[in-house]
C-alpha cells in the first residue's frame, strides 16, 4: 500500500508539475505572438528619430519662408498706409 501511495504522490507531482510547465509554455508563447505584432506594428505607429528630424527641418524650412512672405506683404501694407495717411495728413478741407 505505501508503493502505491507514493506512486500516486509521484504521479500527482508529475501531473502538478507538467501543468505549471504547459502554464508557463502557453505565457512564452502568447509573449512571442506579441512581440510579433509589436514589430509588424512599430515602423506604422512610431517615426524613427532621423525621420522625425528630416520632417522638423522640412516644416522649419517652409515656415521660414512664410514668415518673409508675410513680412513682405506686412512690409508693402505699410507703406501703403502710410501714403494713405500722408495725403489724409496734406488734404485740406474745403469745406472749412
Amino acid at each position: 500500500m505505501t508503493q502505491e501511495l507514493i506512486n500516486w504522490a509521484f504521479g500527482a507531482a508529475g501531473a502538478g508539475f507538467g501543468w505549471i510547465l504547459k502554464v508557463i509554455w502557453d505565457a512564452i508563447q502568447r509573449l512571442q505572438n506579441d512581440m510579433h505584432e509589436i514589430e509588424k506594428d512599430l515602423p506604422e505607429v512610431y517615426v524613427r528619430k532621423d525621420d522625425f528630424r528630416a520632417s522638423v527641418a522640412d516644416m522649419r524650412a517652409e515656415i521660414k519662408e512664410v514668415r518673409s512672405d508675410m513680412k513682405d506683404g506686412f512690409r508693402s501694407m505699410n507703406d501703403t498706409l502710410g501714403l494713405i495717411f500722408k495725403k489724409l495728413e496734406n488734404k485740406e478741407d474745403k469745406g472749412a
